[in-house]
């Protein structure tokens, strides 16, 4: 089997939004409603969640809100949760027919939003100074 990406796509209502589970992710949970007949004829509803991990950039660059409907593509991920339970996700790329870059619009480290500037004079002889040693 090819070494290739799975990827999914996946429609529906923004039924929550947690923005402040970290500095560089939103996560929401898109909502479908499947209707069918049930064994009767009576008409039921059956609702199917999943959750999508998108920058938060991006996220507030398309301004979505609970209630919006909501296309996404994205490759399935999951991590298991401090209860020991498997979650699934998808990892966006693609948001309502905008691809998306696999970096955030900004730079983080350990979940701090860095400034990128050129070294002061002193900042770049400290680090000439480490290099020399190895050159």
């Amino acid at each position: 089997m090819k070494n290739l990406p799975d990827f999914i796509r996946y429609h529906g209502l923004i039924s929550d939004i947690r923005d402040n589970v970290d500095d560089i992710y939103v996560w929401i949970d898109i909502c479908q409603k499947e209707r069918f007949k049930d064994k009767n004829g009576m008409d039921r509803t059956n609702l199917s969640f999943f959750s999508a991990r998108i920058y938060k950039d991006y996220f507030h660059k398309a301004n979505l809100q609970v209630g919006n409907e909501i296309y996404v593509c994205g490759i399935p991920k999951g991590y298991i949760d401090k209860n020991d339970k498997r979650q699934n996700y998808i990892h966006v790329l693609e948001l309502n027919g905008i691809e998306i870059n696999k970096e955030p619009l900004n730079e983080y480290w350990n979940n701090q939003k860095i400034e990128i500037r050129p070294p002061t004079s002193e900042e770049q002889k400290e680090f000439d100074d480490l290099l020399k040693d190895f050159m």
